[in-house]
């Protein structure tokens, strides 16, 4: 269509300037009626694509400050949504809002009216909020003066250690917590503005000893230290040898009661079932079949050792973790920052013929010497190394307890059958969106106050948001600092607890996450264009059309003059 205006503005002027230097003769009136038909034709042009010829005119910028955002989900933007914000090119922020704000706001360009803050002003921690009975507590803090005396006070108000901050204003404390529960530790900063105390909230859970089932097809120096380890370590475990044809050896350790006579029941008590793969000729059929059964509900962990039976190989292959045959070679050990006097390992002789994305693998320096793959809250792996009993030998015992430790870890990352729970907020604080994100989170589950409860009415609902990769997303709005927890009945996500900031908690850490936002969504270039670009606006369709009309009428009145003549 566009290409047949174009032509017709085109060829029409064209005829219609032929026709008038063949019926005039005067030259003047010529050129007249020429400058009348071609201006006739320009604004018909014009009424087709009006030219930008009128100055644009002069939009406003408003100055947002972060105090100046309110906290409900429909009043977050409200407050800078007055009539003139969608008269607005520019909004400057001073110190900046935070991204559910700046999602509530109109589409408008945004500028910093503040340089980006230096670090003295980025005040912030790290530290995990969640741990297992026994693991320390390792508090990172940065941004603070250098040579600040910053403290570490438990739950209960005591000093529990205390650093001064390096040069670059960081400092280091830890703590490890004795009781499990919801903990708030607090952060003591005794700067040249004074004392300042944070919240540090932690939950502890109880220590978890998994069960672990260690069956072994024969009586050898590698079965029998991690044997020994697995009774050392404290966790409840079974270990099954077979010292002959006939002779089965079984012996529980650390209180492990009520073992099946079959070891492979699938409502057995172990949580991690090891294997020997020279096992495989000695299970029953029955067995085999139950092994779907078993890594359907357990985790199993299977030591590939040397010339292992093809039968075993071929299970490996319907799995979709086939092996191939490699010959056996000496390695280092796959754990960083070994001691460098360690004894080598040796890699059995296979190693992983197709792994996938997100496999579990430790690679030392000859090859692969572990291989895991999670399956929801489960996996399955491969050990594809021999003679780490020669560190225990050596001296070693620390590192072959580290190594074993980090593959019964991975084996049992995901004990329980929980998908992991997101939190989308660094920072959650009173009267602001919190997101959560799970895979099994759904419109069931609440988040209840866990302190100062009155009745039923304080637990609140989610609010769908956007789902992304971590799962299915809803927000909440806690009206008041302290412990939530989300409840919930059939839901596995009830039991979880949160700690809720205050507004006044770290005040340098909002700002600088608000800084941090709003110049990620300025460098986005949300909203329309700058004004440093095109600075007028297209004329009127309207005067278009009266200037239009007003030359018709006046080649009217010529032609009808000439007509009476």
């Amino acid at each position: 269509m566009n290409s047949w205006i174009a032509a017709l503005c085109i060829a029409v002027p064209l005829l219609s300037l032929a026709l008038i230097w063949k019926r005039q003769r005067h030259s003047v009136r010529r050129l007249a009626a020429s400058a009348l038909q071609l201006a006739i034709w320009v604004l018909v042009w014009a009424l087709w694509q009006p030219p930008a010829l009128l100055p644009a005119p002069q939009r406003a910028t408003l100055q947002a400050d972060l105090d100046a955002v309110a906290p409900t989900p429909a009043s977050a933007s409200r407050s800078l949504a007055r009539p003139e914000v969608a008269q607005l090119e520019r909004l400057a922020l001073d110190t900046g809002l935070e991204r559910d704000a700046l999602r509530d706001l109109p589409p408008v360009r945004l500028e910093m009216a503040r340089p980006a803050q230096t670090a003295p002003s980025d005040r912030s921690a790290r530290w995990p909020r969640q741990l297992h009975l026994g693991e320390p507590l390792h508090i990172a803090v940065t941004g603070i003066e250098p040579g600040t005396r910053v403290s570490l006070e438990d739950p209960f108000g005591a000093v529990v250690d205390s650093a001064d901050s390096t040069d670059g204003g960081s400092a280091q404390l830890r703590d490890t917590p004795k009781l499990a529960g919801r903990w708030l530790y607090r952060l003591r900063i005794d700067g040249a503005a004074g004392e300042a105390r944070q919240p540090v909230p932690v939950t502890v859970h109880g220590a978890e000893r998994p069960a672990v089932l260690l069956w072994l097809a024969r009586a050898d120096f590698e079965s029998g230290a991690l044997s020994r380890w697995l009774r050392q370590s404290g966790v409840r475990s079974q270990v099954i040898t077979r010292l002959a044809p006939d002779v089965v050896r079984r012996q529980s350790y650390n209180g492990l009661e009520k073992v099946p006579d079959n070891p492979l029941d699938p409502d057995g008590p172990f949580d991690l079932l090891i294997l020997d793969s020279h096992l495989w000729p000695q299970l029953s059929r029955a067995q085999r079949a139950r092994l779907g059964e078993i890594t359907a509900e357990k985790s199993l962990l299977w030591l590939v050792g040397a010339d292992s039976p093809a039968g075993f190989l071929d299970y490996a292959r319907t799995r979709g973790m086939a092996l191939r045959a490699i010959a056996p070679v000496e390695s280092g050990s796959p754990l960083p920052q070994p001691p460098q006097e360690v004894p080598p390992l040796l890699l059995t002789g296979y190693q992983p013929q197709r792994p996938q994305a997100g496999d579990i693998t430790l690679h030392s320096r000859a090859g692969t010497a572990y291989w895991a793959r999670s399956n929801g809250s489960l996996s399955e792996g491969f050990v594809l190394f021999d003679r780490s009993h020669r560190w225990l030998t050596t001296g070693h015992a620390a590192e072959f307890a580290r190594l074993w430790k980090t593959l019964l870890d991975r084996q049992l990352a995901h004990r329980g059958g929980r998908a992991p729970l997101s939190l989308q907020n660094p920072l959650p604080r009173a009267g602001r969106r919190m997101t959560l994100c799970s895979p099994e989170l759904d419109g069931s589950v609440q988040l209840t106050p866990l302190e100062n409860r009155s009745s039923d009415e304080d637990s609140l609902n989610g609010v769908p948001a956007p789902n992304n990769a971590d799962g299915n997303c809803y927000s909440y709005w806690p009206p008041r600092a302290g412990w939530y927890g989300l409840t919930g009945e059939g839901n596995a996500e009830a039991g979880r607890a949160f700690y809720i900031f205050a507004e006044q908690d770290w005040p340098r850490w909002q700002a600088h996450l608000a800084s941090a936002d709003s110049r990620q969504m300025a460098t986005a270039r949300l909203g329309p264009p700058s004004g440093s670009g095109d600075t007028r606006t297209p004329l009127p369709r309207p005067w278009i059309a009266l200037a239009l009309l007003l030359l018709l009428s006046l080649t009217w009145l010529l032609e009808r003059r000439t007509l009476k003549s």
